[in-house]
């Protein structure tokens, strides 16, 4: 993509600027009243959103991750579509689909009458994703930056034949030190272990991490909350039409496993993603969509 021809196209003077980034990608920078961020037109990654006010970013992005297509860029929000976590026909196709190891389009940039910034990015099938699906598709990513980021997943069937879906906006959230972090609105929840078999197990109170953590939990809340005492802020997450959420983090011996990952990093982040995943599958009839939003904002007492 040519950046002079996406800031002609998409550009908005002094407000919404498109940059070359890590590995050359396309990278859009915003900085409007209320925050600044910066999203990956490859993989449609929100990769940086830092309220005007706040001394910390929402989000974690790994110093060490890769910037290649065809691999995942760690950190930030990912997209997993149209399957979560491994392949579920075990064909050897790329961990939490292949939405995400892509370039997207750019539709639409605007600023809205009250000052946020949106931004529409689309993915469609093509002779490439063919390879890992046969569905006909669009997909697209809508993105407010405001006070409150806000995400908008839109699958669309543009196939003649129903198809089924798992996703997730795969949240990397920066904290200050993993150990003072608790996960709220998780209580009396039953969850799926998935470091042992997917067990079923049942949530008393508040999620703390002590160790690794792979779980999803099923019939969630609508609003979670981070609740990080050594950054002193709350992180709010609110989420529409999912049933599942999932918490990770991969603690130091995983870390250690992962390339893109120093081995202490593992102490300054946790995923909590808001997804239909595990039981939670949706089906998708012909010409018909399907939009999973979330957004997030940090508060303070």
């Amino acid at each position: 993509m040519d950046i002079n021809q996406l800031n002609s196209q998409h550009g908005i003077p002094g407000h919404l600027n498109f940059i070359e980034g890590e590995g050359g990608f396309p990278f859009i920078l915003i900085n409007n009243r209320y925050a600044n961020a910066l999203i990956s037109v490859y993989a449609a990654q929100v990769l940086s959103f830092q309220p005007i006010n706040e001394p910390e970013d929402l989000l974690f992005l790994s110093p060490t991750s890769h910037y290649d297509e065809g691999k995942a860029i760690r950190g930030g929000i990912p997209i997993c579509w149209p399957w979560f976590g491994l392949d579920p026909i075990d064909l050897n196709r790329p961990d939490h689909g292949f939405a995400r190891n892509d370039l997207w389009t750019v539709v639409a940039t605007e600023i809205t009458p009250d000052h946020k910034t949106n931004i529409k990015l689309r993915f469609q099938n093509s002779l490439q994703s063919k390879d890992y699906w046969q569905h006909a598709f669009t997909l697209e990513l809508d993105i407010s930056i405001g006070d409150t980021l806000t995400l908008e997943l839109v699958t669309h069937n543009t196939s003649a034949q129903l198809f089924s879906i798992t996703q997730a906006l795969h949240s990397y959230f920066k904290v200050g030190d993993i150990n003072q972090v608790l996960v709220l609105g998780l209580e009396n929840t039953h969850y799926l272990d998935k470091l042992e078999n997917g067990d079923q197990k049942y949530q008393l109170g508040a999620v703390t991490i002590t160790t690794e953590v792979d779980r999803i939990y099923t019939n969630v809340n609508n609003t979670l909350i981070i609740d990080d005492r050594s950054f002193n802020r709350q992180i709010v997450i609110t989420s529409t039409h999912n049933k599942n959420a999932v918490v990770w983090n991969p603690w130091s011996d995983s870390a250690t496993t992962m390339p893109d990952l120093a081995n202490d990093d593992y102490q300054h982040f946790i995923c909590v993603e808001a997804g239909n995943v595990a039981t939670d599958i949706i089906e998708i009839q012909p010409n018909k969509e399907f939009r999973l939003i979330t957004s997030f904002k940090i508060i303070r007492d």
